[in-house]
């Protein structure tokens, strides 16, 4: 069909009923980038639950306030127990919205926020000690500041393959109303 479009089948509810469908190549890079980005949720979801469970680990073996205190910054060093909470839940929850696909807006801008605070009050990714920036003992000093980009950019990933979609709960808050605008974005 050339470039007006691909036929392909699509399967409606009985499995013999058959009908082809015109798809223009612009809907099928549609479609695959909504299955890429669903991927890359999923994917990015896993990597940061299991960064929380590696907070829940520094906990149970007495790390926790060491990690905290190697920032060097008095108020997170006097607050390690709230703070390692704090990371720990947001870093559970957060992989686990994501994982699931359900409130994925506000789990990917807080997992955004969570990464580039590490960064920040890690001295820009290890860059910055007492004062100096500095290049040396470093072989990654953007990898949490990447992280939270990549959380950024799924705040406006499509929400489709998750329990948002199958739930249909953006459809459950139609309206133009701030209230029904804000529940659209928090439960997608």
């Amino acid at each position: 069909m050339g470039a007006q479009g691909t036929v392909f089948q699509r399967w409606l509810g009985h499995p013999a009923e058959h009908v082809a469908v015109t798809e223009t190549p612009t809907e099928a890079i549609g479609r695959n980038a909504v299955k890429t980005l669903s991927a890359a949720r999923i994917l990015f979801g896993a990597i940061f639950l299991f960064d929380g469970a590696l907070k829940w680990l520094l906990f149970a073996q007495g790390n926790m306030q060491g990690t905290i205190q190697s920032f060097g910054i008095g108020y997170l060093s006097n607050n390690w127990v709230l703070v390692g909470t704090l990371v720990g839940l947001g870093e559970t929850f957060g992989g686990l919205a994501l994982i699931a696909g359900i409130f994925q807006r506000p789990a990917a801008l807080w997992s955004s926020a969570i990464m580039f605070s590490i960064w920040a009050f890690g001295g820009y990714g290890g860059l910055y000690t007492n004062g100096v920036f500095s290049l040396n003992n470093q072989t990654d000093p953007g990898g949490d500041l990447m992280l939270a980009l990549v959380f950024l950019v799924l705040v406006f990933a499509p929400y489709a393959y998750g329990l948002a979609s199958r739930l249909r709960l953006r459809e459950r808050f139609t309206g133009s109303t701030v209230k029904a605008k804000v529940l659209r974005f928090l439960t997608t």
